[in-house]
């Protein structure tokens, strides 16, 4: 682990890799899953400046034809390290003659963790150091362990959603990696409530496209011990764990942009959920991890 933050009895660890939290422990067990790479070798990658896939893996730019990866670069480059306390440090990427290969923008991202008060607080800036506006999606991965408590099964759990939601959810299409915008099943009508099952993530992840909820929690029904997310900014959620593997986690995964639609035009600036910078100009968002 890199960087340690403490904090009383609470703890986290973040690699310089990718700004990834590793470990989150606030009251004496962990929350994260581990990364085992017979699952999935990640637990909370950073999601910039595309979520997903584009059609083709490819999309235009200003014109131009840009090759994106999927979920974009950020997660696979190392960020420089500041620590200013022992529960406090902040993690910065910068645009390089690399980055600009795909996405042709002057840019800092920065991803501050700070662990206070039984929370840990991640907060994230975009800033646009070109000369044009610039257009880019961002969206937080992390993995939660689950089941977390002895004897529990993956079935044993449940979303709980700030406030009652009604969702169609987009099918995610495997053989074109986009989402089906006329496709899609319903996943909750008025309700908070939302049981989790394998089953669930046979076509990849759960998008909910149209939450209004800014906070949600993971929550065991055999004992309510759980672990809750609120975000700032961020504008929709997806929640994944791998297909056909009843790997032991889910992620819970707010963000800004997606996969592209069936019925996308292909150009960047016009994604579902595309944020724009202005030149010089810093966006914000930011997310609570706690337990409950």
């Amino acid at each position: 682990m890199d960087i340690i933050l403490k904090d009383g009895i609470s703890s986290a660890g973040i690699l310089c890799k990718g700004a990834e939290l590793r470990s989150l422990n606030l009251s004496g067990r962990e929350l994260m899953w581990r990364a085992d790479p017979a699952f999935w070798g990640k637990s909370s990658p950073i999601l910039f400046p595309m979520i997903g896939n584009l059609r083709g893996g490819r999309t235009l730019i200003n014109g131009r034809e840009y090759a994106i990866t999927k979920h974009g670069f950020a997660r696979d480059n190392d960020f420089s390290v500041k620590q200013t306390a022992d529960g406090s440090a902040s993690f910065t990427f910068c645009s390089n003659e690399n980055t600009k290969q795909s996405f042709p923008f002057d840019f800092e991202l920065t991803l501050k963790y700070t662990l206070t008060g039984g929370k840990l607080h991640m907060d994230y800036s975009v800033r646009n150091d070109s000369d044009t506006g610039m257009p880019y999606c961002i969206g937080a991965h992390p993995a939660f362990a689950c089941p977390n408590e002895d004897g529990s099964r993956f079935t044993d759990y449940k979303l709980v959603f700030e406030q009652p939601e009604t969702v169609n959810s987009p099918v995610m299409n495997l053989q074109t990696r986009m989402w089906g915008d006329s496709d899609r099943v319903n996943r909750l009508t008025d309700s908070r409530e939302f049981a989790l099952e394998y089953s669930l993530f046979d076509n990849d992840c759960v998008y909910f496209d149209t939450i209004k909820s800014k906070s949600v929690s993971l929550v065991s029904c055999r004992t309510g011990r759980g672990v809750k997310l609120t975000w700032s900014g961020f504008e929709t959620l997806g929640v994944w764990t791998p297909d056909h593997k009843n790997a032991p986690f889910v992620c819970i995964e707010p963000w800004c942009g997606c996969d592209d639609y069936d019925t996308d035009t292909g150009e960047f600036a016009k994604k579902r959920g595309i944020q724009t910078a202005a030149p010089g100009e810093t966006k914000n968002y930011s997310i609570i991890i706690e337990e409950t």
